[in-house]
């Protein structure tokens, strides 16, 4: 129940209450309420029904609007930008003294922080950044800022598919007849296109369910499509070592792996995971009973079908298409 669901229901007790008792009063003194507004709760329920309960919407309150003239803003974003230590009170002392109209320092402070220059720290970072640009100047700070930048920007990239292609494997559970459940799963790092199998495992997944994924799935997928497969991403567990590892050299596919504990270098394929579970698993076991393991590939591959050519992906790589329009893009080319 809602929050406005809950109020017309204690609205409409109070009324029914009355009427039981039939007396006001009592009702009005039970609820905590006082008389007056009773009776206008009960004068709109009589006019509207039970619509008339439901709480009024107000709109927000305009804003005081802006009373400091623009060129005085200007001149105290100058002042504060040049003097960045500065405290509101400061600035606006030495703005009368410059024969500026008298502005109080709460609406200095107003004016810095509409313009994101509340505090000492972000002034100072402007300044920082100004004569980095300008004069080549760069404090430890700014060092510090750029090299952390650097380290943001993507060391995983792929312009095409099969350039790239992320892989990581998925437990999805113990089933009752079935066993422990295990997803393969993979990710085109160009297309986002994804590809997955469902397996059961004692303990973990094999390498040579591995293998067989790459093999009896990826590799006639990429070729059905017209992409070569060129290098795969996968991190250091035991189904990719072994038969697996074997697999990709007589492929000649280049295999590498991220660094103990940085998930996130493999972030296409466990974003892709993220969706399946949330998106699919958890809405499929609350839907339906599966008792063997057909009934899960069947789900699964359901699913990615709609996830590759009816959903549309917002990322930087797809920009409102499917991954499929960028998938089968060399196979529509050759048709």
């Amino acid at each position: 129940m809602t929050l406005e669901q809950s109020v017309v229901q204690r609205r409409l007790h109070v009324i029914i209450r009355a009427v039981e008792l039939g007396n006001v009063t009592a009702a009005c003194r039970e609820a905590g309420i006082s008389r007056p507004l009773f009776y206008r709760w009960r004068t709109r329920y009589e006019r509207y029904g039970i619509a008339g309960l439901h709480p009024r919407r107000t709109k927000a309150r305009v804003g005081r609007p802006v009373q400091v003239p623009p060129h005085v803003e200007r001149l105290v974003l100058a002042w504060a930008l040049s003097w960045p230590t500065w405290g509101c009170g400061r600035l606006a002392a030495q703005l009368a003294f410059r024969g500026v109209a008298q502005v109080a320092p709460s609406t200095v402070q107003r004016i810095l922080r509409r313009a994101g220059l509340p505090t000492r720290r972000q002034r100072l970072a402007v300044l920082e950044a100004h004569s980095a640009e300008s004069a080549g100047l760069l404090t430890e700070r700014s060092r510090r800022a750029l090299a952390k930048a650097r380290s943001k920007t993507r060391h995983v990239h792929a312009t095409q598919p099969g350039e790239l292609v992320c892989l990581d494997s998925f437990y999805i559970g113990k089933l009752k007849g079935v066993g422990k459940v295990w997803q393969l799963t993979a990710c085109d790092a160009a297309s986002s296109y994804g590809a997955a199998r469902v397996v059961v495992a004692p303990s973990t997944v094999t390498s040579a369910q591995a293998r067989a994924f790459l093999e009896e799935v990826l590799i006639p997928l990429y070729e059905q499509a017209g992409w070569p497969i060129q290098r795969v991403l996968t991190d250091g567990g035991s189904e990719f070592k072994g038969a697996f590892a074997e697999a990709c050299r007589e492929l000649g596919l280049r295999h590498t792996r991220i660094q103990p504990r940085h998930a996130w270098t493999n972030g296409f394929v466990e974003r892709l995971q993220g969706t399946l579970l949330h998106e699919h698993w958890r809405i499929e076991f609350r839907r339906r009973f599966f008792t063997r393991l057909p009934q899960l590939e069947r789900s699964l591959q359901a699913f990615l079908d709609f996830y590759n050519h009816q959903r549309p992906h917002q990322g930087y790589r797809t920009r409102g298409r499917t991954p499929a329009e960028l998938f089968w893009g060399a196979a529509r080319t050759t048709a």
